[in-house]
């Protein structure tokens, strides 16, 4: 009978942290949609303003005044993979970044990037400003 109560517990302890872990990462999820713009002085080839607009759906659009890039993303957590990309400047591989959301400010980090994707990576180190 002993073995059976704590057998319940267990389970109800790994339910509790289970639920917790999904609750964390759709709060993480969450709180990244939306459009967000980044003014870029330097380089020369990047130099304008940027808008990355990521849907809840999971594709997004990034543009400079006129339609550049659209693609699909995928998040895990603080890791986001943009990928299938369109348009001109459109990268044919998958990068994988951790993203930081405060506030209004939104910054990715690198942690996979094919180097013939050196636009979608120089455009991402920049700090990005949530729009209304």
């Amino acid at each position: 009978m002993q073995k059976v109560s704590q057998m319940k517990r267990l389970a109800m302890a790994t339910s509790v942290v289970a639920a917790l872990a999904s609750s964390a990462v759709a709060l993480a999820g969450g709180t990244l949609p939306g459009k967000y713009a980044t003014t870029i002085k330097s380089p020369a080839q990047f130099k304008g303003t940027w808008v990355l607009n990521l849907a809840k759906g999971g594709t997004y659009t990034v543009n400079n005044g006129q339609f550049v890039i659209r693609g699909r993303y995928a998040t895990a957590g603080s890791r986001i993979t943009f990928g299938h990309e369109t348009g001109d400047g459109a990268c044919a591989k998958s990068g994988t970044y951790t993203w930081r959301r405060n506030g209004k400010t939104l910054r990715f980090r690198g942690v996979s990037e094919s180097p013939a994707c050196s636009g979608r990576s120089g455009i991402l180190a920049h700090t990005f400003t949530q729009q209304p």
